[in-house]
């Protein structure tokens, strides 16, 4: 048994004990005050009865007095007894003692100076049984009967006699012989006999009661000093049996023996005698305890043997400070780097010997443990060679993680890898410097194609809008506007990897349409693969929702680059796109009959700037589109991956992260051309730009909505016109003569007059940074070139409220697929009642084209059989 298991027993088994002594106390000195309460209540019963017994007498005595003397002070005497005893008269408080013998001489006075309270009262107060109450009622009763003779006799003396009723009525001379005969008479002595014989038998009842009652309490005073005996005996017993087993055999000799054992582990000597664990306690746990101590110190022991053995062989110097400084151990390797045995630096300061360069008198404690971290530090060698180094010092504290006493420096001679740092440093800079280079030839690169494709590409847009035209030349300004897109992608292409390069690619999430974004490149792609005679295919699962939240420029920008490298090596077949989600990932797969990738050149795809070796002068390109691809799908939480076979075709599958959401608010429509501006307006456009070319394009972009335009060349006519005239809004180059762009938009903004004008910056620089620039100088938006048509009307509807109207979107299927006119006219009719089994039935059953096929089968999906009914009717006209 543990010891506190054992110490509660003996504390519940004496506290036990000693509260059974307290009761045995407690019942021992209740019987005795029962004892004493017995003595008591005979004492005072005794008192009550002999009081009767004396008071009988006295009136005996007192009326025969009276009678032979006939002093009235008897008479009174006689009647104030009577008085007393009725409770007529207060009792004197001394009144069973003797009294009345004291006051026999004339003109002596009684002191009354208790209670007024009746012998029987008193009697019943004192708990006589009512057997023994009786009796002393009827000698009280027996005496008040005497009391009348007594009272007869004293009357005859006086000449008082009674009457019939007994009433001392009738007068006569005084009768002494009669008196004296009436106390002296039989009747008299036998009225006597009458109160003393029931006063006796009430002593031989009372003295066998009250003895009785004595005799118990004896009894039960005589068992309770026995239990109290044997209750202090066992008390005795149990502190014998607790001092000598518990506290001398259990605790002091083992402790003494660990004493001795803890002294010698102490000074390191391991060969101690424990003492045995019998009784599995707390000594038991201790005994144990030093044995694991013992134990530990062995092996801690050993373990500082290691560890020395450790510090000699490691590869680092280390060395230990006390709390002054001063050197308490030292590795061989650091007595090597410093050239000094350990026995020259211990018990040596630091700051004397290998630090000396770098501290001084007042430095801190924590700068003399080397706890101040310090860039270049340095240790001088006992030959005087400074050498830099590389350190960590650890601090060592006292038990109460509060007192520093010490420290353990590990360090390292790091001269060669500083010698490599200066390298790595110089190649930075000159690697920064060709960066910047880089930068300022892209910013260049990129304003000066921008700049004239912005013309090209405006002008041909404008074109394109001409009624005028013969066929051939809208052919060739196709080719010229086609020519020029495909240029502004590959411009695109470079800046995006610079970007990229330079981590500047931000992903936006935006709520949108992903069925429209999916069918707008399916219409892209398949007009593409129809012009090389290919077949495109589009499946979308049911699990992909219809909108979501993603990059949907980016994700837009990844279909177009993957499925155009899929389009350009891809002669024969198709190109087929199937469209997944689950687990809140999109995940896509692209599929073509294209020539495929080698093994080894499937490593080089998404490296930027690589392409296979074989197509690189047949296809043109950059060889970026595949590692930009990959850049922006992994920023999107995604993964890209390839599977291809030469000659067989390639498979790419990729996967990006998405929020599902169940609506948008507002779902822009795209629309293919500008007709005019629905309502006539008085607005007046201010453009401003050094090229005329490009002011030009502006302002017949502008001229064909019927807005008002005014042209300025630099900012400086900038601030003039706007002085001058009124605008609506401004078209800001940046890079203008004289006063740039920025800075005209700066001094617009801070004039309370103009400061109201929207301003859009244009400009040829289009990284973020420019566009930045532009906005933090006060810009409303930014417009990088080339821009489109779309982009002027969008900032038009934005900024003055305008509303334009467009034309019809044309689906491309409608105006290129053809049917045979006698199937044309037979789905025409079923389309018309809206029929869709039917025209199913006769798509299966009939050899029509894959593409038309398809395209018929998603409009009955879609229930748009009008439009069904427009193809059919330009095929029957046809």
């Amino acid at each position: 048994m543990k010891l506190k298991q054992l110490f509660i027993l003996l504390l519940i088994i004496n506290s036990s004990t000693l509260i059974s002594v307290v009761f045995i106390l407690s019942e021992y000195q209740r019987a005795v005050d029962q004892l004493e309460n017995a003595y008591k209540m005979q004492h005072r019963s005794l008192i009550l009865a002999d009081e009767l017994r004396q008071s009988s007498d006295d009136l005996t005595r007192m009326a025969r007095t009276h009678v032979i003397t006939g002093k009235e002070m008897f008479k009174e005497q006689f009647h104030t007894v009577l008085d007393i005893r009725n409770g007529l008269k207060p009792r004197p408080k001394y009144y069973n003692r003797i009294f009345w013998d004291f006051y026999t001489l004339d003109g002596s006075n009684p002191i009354l100076d208790g209670q007024k309270i009746p012998l029987r009262t008193l009697m019943k107060q004192a708990g006589f049984p009512e057997e023994e109450l009786s009796l002393l009622f009827k000698s009280q009763k027996e005496s008040d009967d005497l009391t009348n003779l007594e009272t007869k006799a004293m009357n005859a003396i006086k000449g008082i006699f009674q009457d019939r009723n007994g009433n001392y009525t009738i007068k006569k001379e005084p009768d002494f012989k009669l008196a004296r005969e009436i106390m002296h008479s039989d009747e008299y002595h036998r009225a006597k006999i009458a109160i003393m014989k029931p006063l006796n038998e009430f002593y031989k009842a009372f003295e066998t009661r009250t003895q009785t009652k004595v005799n118990e309490a004896h009894i039960t005073v005589k068992k309770m000093e026995t239990y109290l005996s044997l209750a202090v005996l066992f008390l005795i017993i149990l502190f014998v049996f607790s001092f000598i087993f518990i506290i001398l055999y259990r605790i002091i000799q083992p402790v003494e023996m660990l004493n001795k054992g803890m002294l010698k582990l102490a000074k390191n000597e391991m060969d101690i005698d424990l003492p045995q664990k019998v009784f599995m306690d707390e000594i038991s746990e201790m005994i144990g305890a030093v044995e694991v101590f013992k134990d530990n110190a062995i092996k801690l022991i050993d373990s500082q043997k290691q560890n020395k053995r450790l510090l000699d062989l490691a590869g680092e110097g280390i060395f230990g400070l006390d709390s002054k400084g001063r050197f308490i151990f030292v590795n061989p390797t650091a007595s090597e780097l410093l050239g000094y045995n350990s026995k020259e630096l211990i018990g040596q300061y630091i700051n004397k010997t290998i630090t000396k360069h770098l501290t001084n008198k007042a430095a801190q404690q924590k700068e003399r443990l080397m706890l101040v971290s310090k860039e270049n530090q340095t240790f001088i060698s006992k030959n005087g060679k400074e050498f830099p180094i590389d350190y960590v010092s650890t601090p060592i504290f006292s038990n109460n993680s509060t007192i520093l006493e010490g420290s353990v420096v590990v360090f390292s001679d790091i001269t060669k890898r500083k010698e490599y740092e200066n390298q790595l440093k110089k190649a930075t800079i000159e690697a920064q410097n060709a960066n910047r280079s880089k930068s300022i030839f892209l910013t260049n690169m990129s304003h000066e194609l921008r700049t004239p494709l912005n013309a090209i590409l405006g002008f041909t847009t404008l074109l394109k809008k001409s009624k005028s035209l013969i066929t051939s030349e809208k052919q060739n300004i196709e080719t010229i506007h086609r020519s020029g897109q495909h240029l502004l992608s590959l411009i695109n292409e470079i800046l995006e990897f610079a970007k990229i390069e330079a981590g500047k690619v931000n992903i936006v999430a935006n709520d949108f349409n992903l069925y429209r974004l999916l069918e707008e490149i399916e219409s892209l792609f398949t007009s593409k693969c129809e012009d090389k005679a290919l077949n495109f295919k589009l499946k979308i699962e049911n699990s992909v929702p219809k909108y979501i939240k993603c990059d949907e420029k980016r994700l837009r920008q990844i279909f177009i680059n993957i499925l155009g490298n899929a389009l350009k090596f891809t002669e024969k077949g198709s190109v087929t796109v199937l469209v997944e989600a689950l687990d809140s990932k999109l995940k896509v797969t692209i599929t073509d009959t294209g020539i495929g990738i080698k093994k080894e050149a499937l490593e080089l795809i998404f490296i930027p700037f690589e392409q296979i070796n074989e197509h690189k002068q047949k296809q043109a390109g950059t060889g970026l589109g595949l590692a930009i691809t990959k850049e922006l799908i992994e920023k999107m939480g995604g993964k890209i991956s390839v599977k291809s076979k030469e000659d067989e075709g390639s498979c790419f599958y990729f996967e990006i992260d998405y929020e599902k959401i169940e609506s948008i608010e507002f779902e822009e429509i795209e629309t293919d051309k500008i007709i005019k501006i629905k309502k006539p307006t008085n607005a007046k456009i201010l453009v401003a730009d050094d090229t005329k070319a490009n002011r030009d394009l502006l302002v017949q972009f502008l001229n064909s909505y019927n807005i008002t335009t005014t042209e300025a060349k630099d900012g400086l006519e900038v601030l003039k016109l706007c002085k001058e005239q009124r605008f609506d809004l401004i078209f800001m180059d940046i890079l203008m003569p004289n006063l740039d762009g920025l800075q005209t938009t700066l001094k617009i903004k801070s004039d309370n007059d103009l400061k109201n004008i929207p301003i859009i910056a244009i400009s040829a620089n289009v990284f973020e940074d420019d566009r930045q620039k532009a906005l933090n100088s006060g810009a409303d938006d930014f417009l990088p070139k080339p821009f489109e048509e779309r982009d002027i009307t969008h900032t038009l509807e934005k900024f003055l409220n305008l509303e334009f109207e467009y034309e019809e979107k044309n689906d491309f299927f409608e105006e290129t697929i053809v049917l045979e006119k006698e199937l044309a006219i037979k789905i025409d009719d079923l389309a018309t009642k809206l029929d869709g089994n039917s025209i199913l039935k006769i798509l299966e059953e009939k050899n029509i084209n894959t593409i038309t096929k398809e395209h018929l089968l998603k409009l009955i999906k879609r229930f748009q059989f009008d439009k069904i009914s427009k193809i059919c009717k330009k095929s029957i006209l046809k």
